[in-house]
């Protein structure tokens, strides 16, 4: 006897809850246990799915809070054109706080990268799903802001998004403080003071100035 008409249209969508459910079962655990804590077995009990399911679309725990940290943390959040380059910086800066105060992406984020320290594969994914993401969305800024004629075009973007992501992290990780306006403000005017300091059109990048120095002596 052949299937009813409307089967092959419902199994895509019990697949699709279900993927919806894991995500925010895993998310939700993650709030409130965190990353290290959190297991397949109690996403799936959350999620009303059974271990198997989970596996069929992620090959282990990390793969799947890899996609939950990108549902939580697009880019295109991070990236929006305010018209200034303080105002950029100032909208990541605060959206970043954002996203780290009021949902579980600083937990998964901090317990993926504490697990990549020892899982070569791992660190290799965290690279891509992260730091060159992330390196993108600084690099749009101040590419915004040398085409608007603010400041000379960066010759070392990576330095610059790593120097920013460097003191969102020692900040929330280690000192438990929220980016508030003052540690914003300061981090802005330091980074747009030292742009303000490199002559028109160079902009030259950490290596160059190691070598103008040593050249000097």
């Amino acid at each position: 006897m052949p299937l009813p008409s409307h089967v092959p249209a419902s199994q895509p969508r019990r697949s699709a809850q279900s993927h919806a459910a894991i995500l925010r079962a895993a998310a939700d655990l993650a709030g409130r246990v965190g990353y290290a804590a959190a297991s397949i077995e109690q996403i799936a009990e959350e999620a009303k799915v059974g271990k198997q399911t989970i596996y069929r679309w992620w090959p282990n725990k990390a793969a799947l809070f890899i996609e939950v940290y990108r549902d939580l943390a697009p880019i295109n959040l991070l990236a929006k054109d305010t018209g200034s380059l303080g105002g950029d910086l100032e909208l990541l800066l605060t959206q970043l706080s954002r996203l780290y105060s009021t949902t579980p992406a600083g937990n998964i984020l901090s317990g993926l990268i504490a697990e990549a320290q020892t899982a070569g594969e791992l660190a290799d994914q965290m690279r891509e799903t992260y730091v060159v993401p992330r390196r993108a969305i600084v690099e749009s800024i101040f590419a915004r802001a040398a085409a608007r004629g603010e400041i000379a075009p960066l010759r070392d973007p990576d330095l610059v998004s790593d120097l920013i992501s460097g003191a969102v992290w020692f900040r929330l990780l280690l000192g438990k403080q929220q980016l508030d306006r003052k540690f914003k403000s300061h981090l802005i005017e330091m980074i747009q003071h030292r742009l303000a300091d490199m002559p028109a059109g160079a902009a030259p990048g950490l290596h160059q100035r190691r070598r103008k120095r040593e050249h000097r002596h």
